[in-house]
């Protein structure tokens, strides 16, 4: 089982503290929401889980069965889609996932990507030939889906999943994470959607200092 555990981890930047003592274990099979107002950490917590940051003090690890993981394979094992995720817009949907697919060793052919659009709400058929600087910003996100789904990580790192979607985006979304906990993986997402905190299995309060 994948895990994350957050031991005694406190983080600071240019002297100001923004969370302190955080104790915290998370697990595949469950998903956890983190929540506080602007400038309490969500977002940082994320990158400090895929140790895209270091604590200033504490530690996080990533283990699996128990055993630490680091570098390359924590990188192939997990994926963190957040709003600074871009994708190259004079790319296709086709072309930006085959990039960003390519560079885990993933290809899609003709029928898995016609599957994964109809999955995640965007049609074909409009599509095909568009560059998604053309896309409407919830087109983008759920795109960014469905690299995420395309991507097979255990752990998944969202930040504001549900932002830009209309309802339906955004119960697409809670419906795919719920099925991502129940085959085991870990689900952490950052959030201060009342429906995303209330789809979660457990929740992380971040009161800011």
């Amino acid at each position: 089982m994948v895990t994350i555990t957050f031991a005694k981890v406190s983080q600071s930047f240019h002297g100001r503290t923004i969370f302190k003592d955080i104790d915290v274990s998370l697990r595949g099979g469950m998903v956890t929401a983190v929540t506080g107002h602007n400038g309490s950490g969500k977002s940082t917590m994320l990158k400090l889980a895929a140790h895209l940051l270091q604590p200033t003090s504490g530690k996080v690890s990533v283990k699996d069965a128990g055993q630490e993981m680091r570098r390359a394979e924590l990188r192939s094992r997990l994926a963190l889609v957040t709003p600074e995720l871009k994708f190259y817009p004079r790319l296709t949907a086709r072309e930006n996932l085959a990039f960003l697919l390519g560079l885990r060793g993933i290809t899609l052919d003709d029928t898995a990507f016609s599957a994964l659009m109809v999955r995640v709400g965007l049609r074909e058929t409009e599509i095909a030939t568009a560059f998604t600087g053309e896309f409407s910003t919830g087109m983008r996100q759920r795109l960014k889906l469905a690299a995420l789904l395309a991507s097979e990580a255990d752990i998944w790192l969202l930040d504001e999943p549900g932002a830009n979607l209309d309802a339906a985006g955004r119960e697409l979304i809670i419906r795919e994470a719920r099925q991502a906990a129940d085959e085991g993986r870990l689900v952490l997402w950052a959030t201060n959607d009342e429906r995303e905190e209330a789809a979660a299995d457990a929740a992380i309060h971040l009161a800011g200092h």
